[in-house]
């Protein structure tokens, strides 16, 4: 699988092997492409490209008087075209789909990889309680690619391209150790305690994931346990500011089955909770787009207890087990956190990692091309249709509709007229009519047979390798919801 994306103009197009990078202790994962350049039109000039970190923390549509509640820091910088001397030994080493790719487009084609610091905080989105639909609040980061003369100058939007790409975190080892927490309270006016214990089956969730929650009861006090209620809490925190804290319930469930649970009982029940979106009071921390249906985020952890990078946004999990007891005695409760992450690295194709044969080659590499990550125009109902441009009718146009109006009329008349004539007149024109659907029906047969048998002699004669020319000229394109598929090229 490959990601491409072109400059509107067209003269510039880049293909990436994957958008979403993992982050890891000994170092990020690289971000591997392939840049195309029409000679003709650089010319002179250089293409630059550029890893850019983009922190928003505020809403866009509050920005005023010049004010932006946004922070861009460019983590790597590096000319692509011409490639420089000292850089000319690292290209040496591609990877199997870097050569593929370089092998296809021919002249033109230059591989790049542009390497992360492990230091980069994970992508995070955030949405606002209130109705959003501005540019997204949170850490991102793009693949920026334009044409200058120098990496100073000013993006031109018709030969530059932005790719958004996603950082994110994956879940380092098994933990054997089950979550577990426990607590006993002394109620108000009352002899005795409320014993609660919460274990969950699992250290780290991954996306969709159920919770079970084990709650054991023991009621030692001379009050009874009226209700149960199990909460599941996302715990949002934005380093950048000290009151940047936010709380959400993602999921709930309130139960009086077996209550109440009155002196001397206990209770020992399983609950299961499906974290997701909902309803929310604060902002709240998301995988993906506002778009579409966005997970929930993973958990961003720190590498280092003391560190607190100015740009993170740290998520947390935990599960909340209440008791209630009557009005005066209070409630007893437990926090149990746990982690939401991935287990294993999402949608790497095995021709990424794994040496590319000469019959594969040959076979082509599907390509998917798509808008930036974060373009809020594409498929999102709530920012309504898109403007389409119409002229007005032109006086041929009028004269044409008019004309076929006249023609209708006498169509309409010989209808009539024939509907009162004899029936001999009738079955002439059923006659005429039923002699032409068979030879339309015959020339089409003939037409198909003739296309069938040409696919054939061209499939029969095959096709071993494919020029530049051929690979940008005979791609289909088919649009789909979320990007476009390039069919294979042979």
């Amino acid at each position: 699988r490959v990601f491409k994306k072109t400059a509107p103009n067209g003269k510039i197009t880049v293909y990436v092997e994957r958008r979403e990078l993992v982050i890891r202790e000994e170092g990020n994962q690289p971000l591997h492409g392939v840049l195309f350049v029409d000679t003709n039109y650089v010319k002179d000039r250089k293409v630059f490209g550029q890893f850019v970190l983009t922190f928003r923390y505020g809403r866009e549509d509050e920005e005023v008087m010049g004010l932006r509640f946004c922070n861009e820091a460019c983590l790597q910088a590096q000319q692509l075209w011409p490639v420089p001397e000292e850089e000319r030994q690292e290209l040496k080493t591609l990877t199997p789909l870097q050569d593929t790719l370089v092998k296809r487009l021919g002249t033109g084609a230059v591989p790049f990889t542009f390497t992360v610091s492990s230091l980069a905080p994970p992508s995070v989105t955030l949405l606002p309680a209130r109705t959003y639909l501005g540019a997204p609040i949170g850490t991102n980061y793009d693949l920026r690619i334009f044409v200058g003369e120098t990496a100073e100058d000013k993006p031109h939007k018709r030969s530059s391209i932005r790719m958004g790409v996603k950082l994110y975190q994956l879940c380092t080892g098994e933990e054997r150790a089950l979550p577990y927490a426990a607590a006993s309270k002394q109620l108000l006016l009352a002899e005795g305690q409320v014993e609660l214990e919460a274990t969950l089956d699992k250290a780290v969730y991954e996306r969709g994931e159920e919770v079970t929650v084990s709650v054991s009861v023991s009621n030692h006090s001379s009050r009874n346990v009226r209700r149960i209620k199990i909460l599941v809490v996302q715990y949002v925190d934005v380093a950048m500011f000290s009151n940047g804290k936010f709380k959400n319930i993602v999921a709930s469930q309130d139960s009086t089955e077996g209550c109440p649970i009155t002196s001397g009982a206990a209770l020992a029940r399983q609950f299961s909770l499906h974290p997701a979106r909902g309803v929310i009071k604060n902002w709240i921390a998301l995988e993906e787009f506002y778009d579409r249906e966005s997970a929930l985020a993973s958990t961003v952890s720190r590498l280092d207890a003391q560190e607190r990078n100015v740009f993170a946004i740290y998520v947390s999990y935990y599960v909340k087990v209440k008791l209630f007891t009557s009005a005066i005695g209070g409630e007893v409760s437990v926090k149990v956190p746990f982690k939401l992450m991935r287990r294993s690295t999402v949608d790497d194709a095995e021709t990424n990692t794994s040496p590319v044969s000469e019959a594969a080659a040959t076979v082509g590499v599907p390509i998917t091309t798509s808008q930036s990550m974060f373009d809020l125009t594409s498929g999102d109902p709530r920012r309504g249709l898109l403007k389409t441009r119409r002229s007005p009718p032109s006086r041929s146009t009028s004269e044409d509709s008019g004309r076929n109006h006249e023609a209708k009329g006498a169509t309409a008349a010989a209808g009539s007229a024939a509907d009162q004539g004899s029936p001999a007149g009738q079955s002439s024109s059923a006659g005429q009519s039923s002699s032409a659907s068979q030879s339309s029906s015959a020339g089409q047969s003939s037409s198909a047979g003739q296309s069938t048998s040409a696919d054939q002699q061209d499939s029969a004669a095959g096709h071993s390798c494919v020029d530049t020319e051929r690979f940008t000229t005979t791609v289909q394109i088919e649009d789909q919801s979320r990007g476009r598929l390039v069919d294979y090229a042979c």
